[in-house]
């Protein structure tokens, strides 16, 4: 027997031991299998099955009430949709407006006051659970109070009124019963509610940026902007990723805002909701909701590549 045919036996053993490892190992951790599988058939029943049925139904007619009679329509509801579906396309085009208003000032300004109450000041600490009350207030809630400050009579209106008779300026008043202006309360109410959770992601990624390195710059004679731009942007850029991640996957799936404010403007999920749910067209809704996932896709993988080729 050469080298070669003896290295070969080797290397076939060994293979063989290492599987015979992982056949004991498996057989050995059978319990972690079982608080596994529950979830699994949980995840199965009420995700994984769902979307299958969503992309199905959306070829087919189905009302909602009974799968007797359905017929596959083939692309006719994408069809409907491209030709007649005004209001859906209305909804994306407010969603895009709410997505590039409402994303780039939250994560921005979370990450001014994450600074601000990061730093060992007094009240800091009060500062920090103020903040953060937006964040886990109900959004019923939060539009109730939102519904009286953008009232015609309001504080934001009355202050627009003062802003236009002062500087001579024509802003337009804030109602939501305009479909002209109601975007903006949902968009407001989404910069007040957002903030607190990003900010207080953000201080966690500072606590985790060297102190020793920071120092380093200080001696260096480096300034507080070139040691925040230098160091700290770059040590807490995957949290400002992550954050900018679920805020644009969020954004395009924004519904409670526009049925808890009652405003008189649409997006795609409000869209769906109408369609499928206080209609009976659910096969027109699932193709909606096809192509929000569909946009909601894209976003998301033109984000990642943006992320991949940024270097600081």
């Amino acid at each position: 027997m050469n080298f070669i045919e003896s290295k070969a036996m080797v290397n076939e053993t060994a293979n063989k031991e290492s599987v015979r490892r992982k056949w004991k190992f498996t057989q050995k951790d059978y319990l972690g299998y079982l608080f596994v599988i529950p979830c699994t058939i949980i995840f199965i029943m009420f995700t994984l099955v769902p979307i299958v049925l969503v992309f199905v139904l959306a070829l087919t007619d189905f009302n909602g009430i009974s799968f007797e009679g359905i017929q596959f329509k083939e692309f006719n509801n994408f069809k409907y949709i491209f030709t007649t579906g005004i209001e859906f396309w209305n909804g994306m085009l407010n969603i895009v407006i709410y997505t590039f208003t409402t994303v780039p000032y939250t994560i921005v300004m979370s990450l001014v006051l994450a600074l601000i109450v990061f730093k060992k000041l007094p009240l800091t600490k009060v500062f920090r659970g103020i903040f953060y009350i937006p964040g886990i207030t109900s959004v019923i809630a939060s539009a109730t109070v939102w519904r009286y400050l953008l009232d015609g009579n309001g504080i934001i209106n009355n202050f627009i009124e003062f802003l236009n008779g002062a500087f001579g300026a024509d802003f337009s008043k804030i109602l939501l019963n305009n479909s002209a202006t109601a975007l903006w309360g949902p968009i407001l109410m989404a910069c007040w509610g957002s903030l607190g959770g990003n900010m207080v992601l953000f201080i966690a990624a500072l606590g985790n940026v060297p102190e020793s390195v920071q120092e380093a710059a200080k001696v260096d004679g480096a300034s507080a902007w070139r040691t925040f731009f230098s160091i700290t942007l770059p040590c807490i850029w995957p949290a400002i990723f992550f954050a900018s991640t679920l805020a644009l996957i969020g954004a395009p799936q924004m519904f409670e805002p526009i049925l808890a404010l009652d405003a008189n403007t649409t997006t795609p999920v409000y869209e769906i909701y109408k369609t499928a749910v206080k209609g009976t067209s659910v096969g027109l809704g699932c193709a909606q909701s096809v192509l929000l996932f569909i946009f909601i896709m894209i976003i998301t993988f033109f984000f990642q590549r943006f992320n991949k080729e940024s270097y600081f």
